[in-house]
């Protein structure tokens, strides 16, 4: 069983001005059903992603293998897909926002 741990910082307005000049970049990395989020949504789900792939040690651009979903609760989780996903035990997720930064902090067990 191996520990891992991957946080990610977003400034909310810095990304909102990139997504603004890059709106083409968006389903690049985001699913459809995270694309009907609010920015402030996106740029979570952003960090998550982030802090996922650094957990997960994988390449940048394996945004697609993540997928952000909100329990009932509100609590945020992960759909992960791809060869990787098999080798997790298990995970959790957690996203904060404070004025202009979000931040998201991922722990993986591996199996």
């Amino acid at each position: 069983m191996q520990l891992k741990v991957g946080i990610d910082l977003v400034n909310l307005p810095r990304f909102k001005s990139k997504i603004a000049k890059r709106h083409l970049i968006l389903d690049k990395i985001f699913s459809h059903s995270e694309l009907k989020s609010k920015e402030e949504h996106l740029a979570g789900i952003f960090a998550a992603k982030e802090a996922t792939i650094k957990a997960l040690g994988l390449l940048p651009g394996s945004w697609h293998h993540i997928e952000v979903v909100y329990k009932k609760s509100g609590k945020p989780s992960l759909v992960l897909t791809g060869d990787f996903a098999k080798k997790v035990e298990s995970f959790d997720l957690s996203i904060a926002h404070e004025k202009d930064y979000l931040i998201a902090i991922v722990v993986v067990i591996f199996k």
